[in-house]
């Protein structure tokens, strides 16, 4: 859609209905002759409560500069508490688009009767004008891609077989016995994986739902007598079949993802420091930079589920403020692109690594630290193998506060907040992805007291959370997390600390409805190390607690 200037600007608008009040209002106002912009697309759905928010977004990156929801008045809803949910639902997009810069006001609902045609028309026809006002909206549209042909597959797998060792593959089969899907799925198994790709699987490539179900936990890396990658071989695998159109089944409906790729496709005025408390001090230039990552987006997308991850960042801010450090904290950062990588979208992971990159080369940054175990990854490892190494230092943050444990910039004689007896998750990316293990180790014995206990299965043997870049979310993986969550707790752990917001999400998730166990056998916290540590210098409260206290 060629959308022109300002002046002669146009909306796209996406009018979802619900078919009891919204849409019959719509064919009212159309009988009556009573007139409301062309421009609404009118699409009828059961319920309002029925339009995800993956669909919502899905129709900005469509090409719509609107979305309203129009269903039957609170209360009154057909499906008992659709609209609620929808409203909910909304509410939560809106905290989303103003930190992407996308501005709430280009979402709306509305809660009519069915016979209200004239209300309809006046809602849709205000909506209009006021997303007119905002002006157009500099997204990437979704467009059908040419997939390439036979030969060109062919000659790609083979690349990726050879340049990931999977030629050495002697189908020993150690791989299986250490793979967490293969313990939940007799029919799945590395091995066969690799051996279908040298047998040829040009023409099933698209088709083929294993290279998806794997969740790049790298256990059978660690175990492969051979060193073959496998999950730089999946992750190949995967970029190929997503030039045919193959996707896995995403978590909350691909909406990350679709956030994710609008950051990599348009230049807006992010609002991503909004967690910035007064008190903190961060800067725009300096030789530390923190890279946040995606947390100000995920508490708005589990805004339902009250995650306070958020916490994580003031948390590590607070931490470096007493030692002396401003980090620097940028509005402009993006996602590192480690969930589109590794879904096989690497043209939109390019565009993120190249904007961070230069973003952070600005900034006179001679170390870069990172609370997430995927970003420090990413950059770390993909980033470089891709642009060679920077001229920073890449720091996650277990090391980073080792080290000023070490320099005496902290005394680990500080962390005089009540201790508490607790486990340690060591999460795929920081464990076996980075071969991080020794400075969580050194920090909890810092803070313990003698209260960490080790996991059963730890280190390289780690658990794995049983969700990668938001994918394959199933009753297999809850599985995973419930047996994780019992094994912490039959240690006599309070609490089971952990680097990484996506598996404190996932265990999180695992727990909040109905389990197939007594609760008291997960009856574990769930807690961010970083945010511990914080607690535990004093530097924060705890949030929930204190809010409970007041309560009271």
């Amino acid at each position: 859609m060629a959308e022109g200037d300002s002046d002669t600007f146009e909306p796209e608008i996406i009018a979802f209905t619900c078919t009891w009040c919204g849409y019959p209002s719509a064919n009212l106002a159309g009988v009556n002759k009573i007139e409301y912009p062309p421009n609404v697309k009118i699409i009828r759905v059961m319920c309002s409560g029925s339009v995800e928010s993956a669909i919502i977004m899905d129709a900005f990156e469509r090409g719509a500069h609107g979305v309203i929801v129009i269903g039957c008045l609170m209360d009154n809803c057909h499906y008992v508490t659709g609209n609620k949910r929808a409203q909910e639902r909304i509410d939560a997009l809106k905290e989303l688009f103003d930190i992407m810069g996308l501005d709430s006001r280009r979402l709306r609902t509305e809660w009519i009767n069915a016979s209200e045609r004239t209300k309809f028309a006046k809602a849709v026809s205000e909506f209009v004008d006021e997303v007119r006002a905002l002006g157009p909206l500099r997204l990437a549209i979704k467009g059908e891609t040419s997939p390439p042909t036979h030969d060109q597959t062919s000659a790609e797998v083979k690349r990726i077989i050879e340049d990931t060792g999977a030629f050495d593959c002697v189908e020993c089969g150690k791989c299986t016995t250490v793979c967490p899907i293969a313990t939940y799925d007799a029919e799945f198994a590395p091995r066969t994986i690799v051996l279908r790709a040298m047998e040829g699987m040009v023409e099933s490539i698209a088709s083929d739902r294993d290279i998806w179900t794997c969740i790049a936990c790298e256990q059978c890396n660690a175990m492969c007598p051979y060193k073959v990658d496998y999950s730089g071989f999946i992750r190949g695998m995967r970029e190929e079949a997503a030039k045919y159109g193959a996707a896995p089944l995403c978590s909350q409906g691909g909406l990350i993802h679709s956030v994710q790729r609008i950051m990599a496709n348009a230049k807006l005025k992010q609002k991503r420091l909004a967690w910035v408390k007064d008190d903190l001090k961060i800067a725009d230039e300096g030789d530390v930079f923190y890279f946040v990552g995606c947390l100000p987006h995920y508490d708005a997308i589990f805004k339902d589920r009250d995650m306070e991850l958020q916490n994580i960042c003031e948390g590590a801010v607070r931490i470096m403020n007493k030692a002396g450090i401003t980090p620097v904290v940028s509005n402009e950062e993006k996602c590192c692109g480690h969930d589109l990588m590794w879904t096989g979208n690497e043209g939109d992971f390019e565009k993120l690594m190249e904007h961070n990159v230069e973003l952070i080369k600005k900034s006179g940054a001679k170390k870069v630290v990172f609370t997430c175990p995927e970003c420090y990854r990413t950059f770390n490892a993909d980033y470089q193998d891709l642009m060679g190494d920077f001229d920073f230092e890449l720091v996650h943050i277990s090391d980073f506060v080792k080290q000023l444990i070490d320099s005496g910039s902290i005394d680990a004689s500080d962390f005089s907040a009540a201790p508490f007896k607790f486990a340690y998750h060591d999460s795929c990316r920081l464990g076996r992805h980075s071969g991080i293990y020794d400075s969580p180790r050194a920090l909890a014995d810092a803070f313990s007291g003698g209260n960490f206990v080790e996991m059963e299965r730890t280190k390289d043997k780690a658990a794995c959370c049983g969700v990668s870049a938001w994918t394959n979310c199933n009753a297999q993986v809850k599985k995973m997390q419930i047996e994780r969550l019992q094994e912490a707790r039959r240690l006599g752990a309070e609490r089971l600390l952990m680097f990484c917001p996506k598996c404190q999400v996932h265990f999180k998730c695992a727990v909040q409805d109905e389990i197939p166990v007594d609760r008291s056998e997960v009856d574990v916290g769930i807690e961010d190390f970083t945010v511990a540590m914080a607690r535990l210098l004093s530097l924060m409260g705890d949030s929930k607690k204190d809010s409970a206290e007041t309560k009271e």
